[in-house]
């Protein structure tokens, strides 16, 4: 304290040497002084709160995203190893913390779950595909979050509804099998992206909006093709780094030109929003849909339109607009992503690959095609399934959390406005929570059923927890499973000759979804009577 006295009497007297013209701005200059210095020794007696550990070697206006790279995920995982389950993180101006341990995943999702229940509020896409943060999967913590939660849970994601989707889903599935079977027969190999993006985006799509978002050959209307553009626009941006979602005053500068592109899409597809919503709403004023004939697009607008006027939170048609977005990103990207991951870790491991194919013949037959009823009774195939979401979870950081609230994680002080990353990535490979956990090894789930995907064991949580866990969780795994069961069942799959089953390249690319970087091309062979596939064309007929 007395050397903050004698700083601040030597200021005082070199102001007034200098010859301040008044005694008014000398008395100013002094009492900014004071405060300035009062502010200092208040901050330094204040006690100093233990942080989370953080790398050296932050850069100035960028922070820490010089460590990162070109794969986020895996750099955090270094330094989980190097500094810890918790650690922070200086992306730009924003605080963040890493979390990478099961133990630490339960604190902030089930203990702390109230108070790292919103989502952050500086997301430029988020701005637009969410339409201001209106949507079920960015909107911040809120009366209308919640009640987009309880729409979610009570009316679009029920066991009724995902029954009621399943002539469809079947459908697209014959689609696809049969789409398979003419490369089988034309001997030419089979891009199994390819498939199942055709295959998944038109049962999610029209689970949605009542609309295919691939058709057959010569399907090439106008309205289809802008459709499918504006999709695959929105796909190929989502996740796009953008400086300024982390240091605002770049946003200005839109550097790369994303933002403006971004914004120019997403009026393309609000303006097919606006289309789609009015034909829902000429189809509802000719009178009552069924309950089984209603599309996701349905139950919204017929909430928004019976919802009592007197309730202080009401939905509106952003809401709608933007939940849709969601659904749609979220539920195409996680299918698709997820089974050419456990399709690539089948033909990589041919023992895994056999004995899958024996409990479908054994429990299913080949006399028949597998259904989703059969999934119960297919023990080993969740084994399988539950080791893909392990070794490869679609969102490997999940979506980030916000802390609403000063709190503690560890012993450590976490301020408010803190953004939080669940490196479920880095924890379905520690070795402090799994045996070997580098192999692909369905086994370990054979001897352990009672760990699922629900979110209940914090070891395997690939759709989150806690009250912003992923409410489609059931139609998610039902989609994998069925999937990779039917193509096991239907077809016998090989690589290049020549080329080994360790040799296939299992690079991946960052992004919200950790997907391949490059897509998995196979040979397939029908494995069952070809009256069979004969049988599921002449359905589609």
């Amino acid at each position: 304290m007395e050397y903050l006295q004698d700083v601040l009497e030597r200021v005082w007297f070199v102001n007034w040497r200098a010859g301040c013209r008044n005694g008014a701005q000398s008395i100013v200059v002094t009492v900014v002084l004071a405060v300035m210095m009062l502010m200092l020794v208040v901050r330094l007696q204040r006690p100093r709160r233990k942080l989370p550990p953080s790398p050296a070697g932050a850069w100035p206006i960028v922070g820490h995203f010089a460590l990162l790279g070109k794969q986020p995920h895996v750099s955090m995982a270094n330094l989980a190893n190097k500094y810890g389950a918790i650690y922070s993180l200086r992306l730009g101006s924003i605080p963040a913390i890493v979390v990478s341990s099961p133990e630490l995943a339960r604190e902030v999702l089930q203990v702390q779950d109230k108070a790292w229940a919103s989502r952050p509020t500086r997301l430029i896409q988020a701005e637009y595909f969410s339409y201001n943060h209106k949507g079920i999967s960015f909107a911040q913590y809120t009366p209308m979050w919640r009640l987009l939660r309880k729409i979610a849970t009570l009316e679009l994601f029920t066991a009724k509804r995902l029954e009621a989707s399943h002539a469809l889903r079947e459908e697209e599935m014959q689609h696809m099998i049969r789409s398979i079977m003419h490369n089988a027969k034309l001997g030419t190999t089979v891009n199994v992206k390819s498939k199942l993006s055709m295959m998944v985006g038109n049962q999610i799509f029209r689970m949605v909006l009542n609309r295919r978002l691939s058709g057959e050959e010569g399907d090439q209307d106008a309205e289809s093709l802008e459709f499918r553009y504006i999709v695959q626009e929105m796909q190929q941006k989502k996740g796009l780094f953008m400086p300024g979602d982390f240091v605002s005053w770049l946003r200005p500068f839109d550097i790369g030109g994303i933002e403006r592109h971004i914004k120019a899409v997403q009026r393309r597809w609000d303006a097919f929003l606006d289309k789609v919503l009015h034909e829902h709403e000429e189809k509802q004023r000719k009178g009552a849909i069924a309950e089984s004939d209603k599309d996701m697009v349905d139950v919204l607008l017929h909430t928004m339109h019976t919802q009592d006027p007197k309730e202080s939170v009401r939905l509106d048609v952003d809401n709608i607009k933007a939940t849709v977005m969601s659904i749609l990103a979220a539920g195409v990207d996680t299918s698709i992503v997820t089974t050419e991951w456990g399709m690539s870790e089948l033909v990589r491991n041919p023992h895994v690959l056999q004995k899958l194919t024996s409990e479908l013949d054994a429990v299913v037959g080949r006399d028949r095609m597998v259904q989703e009823t059969d999934i119960p009774n297919l023990k080993y195939l969740q084994a399988v399934i539950k080791e893909v979401f392990r070794l490869h979870p679609p969102a490997p950081l999940l979506l980030p959390h916000e802390s609403l609230q000063d709190t503690e994680i560890a012993g450590y002080h976490v301020p408010a406005g803190t953004r939080l990353f669940i490196h479920v990535h880095a924890m379905g490979r520690s070795p402090a929570v799994w045996t070997n956990p580098l192999e692909f090894d369905p086994e370990r789930f054979v001897n352990e059923p009672e760990i699922d995907l629900r979110g209940t064991d914090f070891r395997l949580i690939p759709f989150g927890s806690g009250r912003r866990a992923c409410p489609a969780i059931t139609l998610g795994t039902v989609s994998v499973q069925w999937t990779t069961a039917m193509l096991v069942q239907a077809f016998e799959w090989s690589l290049h000759p020549g080329e080994s089953c360790k040799d296939l390249d299992m690079t991946e690319t960052f992004g919200i979804t950790t997907a391949r970087a490059s897509p998995l091309i196979l040979h397939a062979t029908p494995r069952l009577r070809t009256q069979l596939y004969t049988a599921w064309s002449e359905a589609l007929l």
